[in-house]
């Protein structure tokens, strides 16, 4: 193994885990020591379980498969959202809603919700409704997207799971567990390898860390280059709407068609007559 390597993991800070009280002794296997009352992890070790789980990534994506990735905490969200969106697969950023994979079906009837309301949103249709039930309309959209934003493309069960620490998202691996859906899991020193099929042990409450992890895996998934294809008639159609929906939405002039007869026209010289009369006197 090269030594460049190592110290690559090392300076990120992937050897630095939990106090000595805060452990499991599951993961005694992927301990070297400790000091200073914090245990440290051998380095070689987490070397050859992130090799196998790049092979595992590599072959999951390779026939076309989806990922689903777990990462809600503040210091690791950002770089698997990205590592997610940079590869075409999904992800968990804000919030674990609970019975997400168990209950999908329904899950999935309140993302065609939010999808309506995202269409209704562009093509200009909320503008059409009063303040109040805008305002609702709007307040439900913002409500969804936190929750669902991330999986408004998951049309299905996700066919692998990627969690960023499996004891702090426990609730993920149970339900993934009872679907028989394959985990990964990257595991602190409270972790548990056991309940996972496969895992990196590597410190989670390091920034650095876990954006080497991010960068580190992003090399063996397999991105399925999507095209992109653009309908200009509907594009063409949708912006003519908002177009027909904002002039609508204007005052017109109303213009009154009045039919004068010739005893109007006598009535109104004699009107005339009587002014000048009166201006007169």
């Amino acid at each position: 193994m090269e030594k460049t390597v190592l110290k690559t993991m090392f300076d990120n800070l992937l050897h630095i885990w939990n106090k000595v009280n805060f452990w499991n002794p599951k993961m005694k296997p992927y301990i070297y020591g400790a000091t200073n009352w914090i245990h440290v992890f051998n380095l070689v070790k987490t070397v050859e379980k992130i090799e196998e789980v790049k092979a595992r990534l590599n072959e999951v994506t390779k026939s076309g498969k989806k990922v689903l990735f777990v990462a809600t905490k503040l210091q690791w969200k950002d770089a698997f959202q990205k590592l997610a969106e940079e590869t075409g697969n999904y992800y968990v950023s804000e919030k674990w809603v609970p019975w997400l994979l168990t209950n999908f079906k329904t899950i999935r009837r309140r993302i065609n919700t939010y999808l309506k309301l995202l269409k209704d949103q562009e093509l200009g249709e909320l503008e059409l409704l009063t303040k109040k039930e805008k305002a609702s309309r709007l307040l439900e959209l913002e409500k969804l997207g936190k929750a669902y934003g991330w999986l408004k493309e998951m049309k299905k069960l996700p066919d692998l799971i990627f969690v960023v620490d499996g004891m702090y998202e426990k609730q993920a691996v149970k339900e993934a567990n009872s679907l028989n859906i394959e985990c990964i899991a990257i595991l602190n020193t409270n972790g548990d390898d056991l309940v996972v099929a496969n895992c990196i042990p590597a410190s989670t409450n390091s920034v650095k860390s876990l954006q080497y992890l991010a960068s580190t895996l992003k090399s063996s998934i397999v991105v399925w280059a999507t095209p992109v294809t653009q309908n200009k008639t509907n594009e063409w159609v949708k912006v003519k709407k908002v177009e027909d929906k904002k002039i609508s939405g204007e005052k017109k002039a109303s213009f009154k068609k009045v039919e004068t007869t010739t005893e109007d026209v006598k009535t109104e010289k004699k009107a005339k007559k009587v002014e000048e009369k009166t201006e007169n006197v």
